[in-house]
């Protein structure tokens, strides 16, 4: 009987040889599965780019079954879809977020980071003595000043350990 080539896309089996997969491959049904199969995992902001190039379907909107359901060049989604997608696509760039190993191989080392803090805390001083005004209130603790010029992306542990050598410096 010989072997068979099942195609995960399709659902089908047919007698496994170069030419009738290159044949099964190349096919309509077959490239339509494949895309039908990738649109489901595409992220919120691919599908809205995808959307927003699409003209609304004259058929969906009417009311009447547009005979290419998916396959349909124009889009099915209503104006409230929509922005349903568009809130999805903003949230999920909101909560993109990349793993510490990620970001100390981008960022530079923490004592460079401390370095930085404490030239800054040291200007702040200086300007603080030299114009006699409230500069450094806003940045009265040590806390506050890690705080506002920490990079978002650090963990709350990097950062931890951060103000912890701080406050061993200052306390010295």
């Amino acid at each position: 009987m010989g072997r068979r080539y099942y195609c995960d896309y399709c659902d089908v089996s047919f007698p496994d040889s170069k030419e009738g997969r290159r044949k099964h491959n190349d096919g309509l049904v077959h490239q339509k599965m494949k895309d039908a199969h990738f649109r489901q995992f595409a992220d919120s902001r691919t599908r809205l780019a995808q959307e927003l190039q699409k003209t609304p379907c004259r058929r969906f909107l009417q009311g009447i079954p547009c005979m290419f359901g998916d396959d349909c060049r124009f889009s099915h989604l209503w104006p409230y879809e929509v922005e349903q997608l568009r809130y999805s696509a903003q949230m999920e760039e909101m909560a993109s977020v990349k793993l510490p190993s990620q970001l100390l191989k981008n960022e530079q080392p923490i004592e460079d980071f401390v370095k930085r803090i404490e030239t800054l805390v040291k200007e702040k001083e200086v300007e603080a003595t030299k114009s006699n005004s409230q500069a450094w209130s806003q940045f009265e603790t040590t806390e506050n000043v890690v705080r506002s010029t920490c990079v978002i992306h650090f963990t709350t542990r990097i950062e931890n350990m951060v103000l912890r050598h701080i406050r061993a410096k200052l306390n010295h």
